[in-house]
């Protein structure tokens, strides 16, 4: 009798302790093309309430690898400030291509994840500096993208982009 009531207390236990962990308070997929064939990868980046961050990239123009980080508490507040702000709450579930291109696409899938609600914003044919010379997308997505960029520098090690490649300052107007 006794062994049953111990049965039962460790599978109350069990079912305490094995609630859900929390989900991504934000997923990001990137899929990029060109401009030539063998240049093609996709990212993955999911970003979790405390802080956590997986971050996950493949293709012919890189290894395949994962990455493992967690923000700091300042990165990840400023990160909830922009999911929560109203630009990016009203940005639009698509956003059609807002340039023709030759050889080159990046396709970007946002997931935003509020207390009980989600958000998705596709971007087709995404072309962020195309905001230096004109407001294609919403300042706050540019703004959470050079944000994202910079997470999945921090996850891979890897340094911050020089001349062209670093194109963030120019969009945001931070010269």
């Amino acid at each position: 009798m006794r062994f049953q009531y111990l049965a039962v207390i460790c599978l109350f236990a069990l079912s305490v302790f094995a609630k859900d962990a929390p989900g991504p308070i934000l997923v990001s997929h990137n899929d990029i093309k060109g401009p030539r064939v063998d240049q093609a990868h996709t990212e993955d980046l999911k970003i979790f309430p405390d802080g956590r961050v997986s971050y996950q990239e493949e293709g012919n123009d890189r290894k395949t690898a994962s990455f493992e980080t967690r923000l700091t508490p300042k990165t990840l507040q400023r990160l909830k400030v922009l999911i929560d702000g109203k630009e990016v709450r009203s940005a639009p579930a698509e956003i059609g291509s807002q340039i023709r291109t030759l050889g080159y696409n990046w396709d970007k899938k946002l997931e935003l994840h509020r207390a009980g609600s989600q958000q998705t914003v596709v971007i087709k044919n995404f072309y962020p500096l195309l905001n230096a010379h004109r407001p294609a997308y919403p300042k706050a997505l540019i703004e959470l993208e050079c944000t994202l960029q910079d997470i999945q520098r921090q996850a891979t090690k890897r340094p911050p982009p020089e001349g062209a490649e670093n194109w963030c300052p120019e969009v945001l107007g931070k010269h």
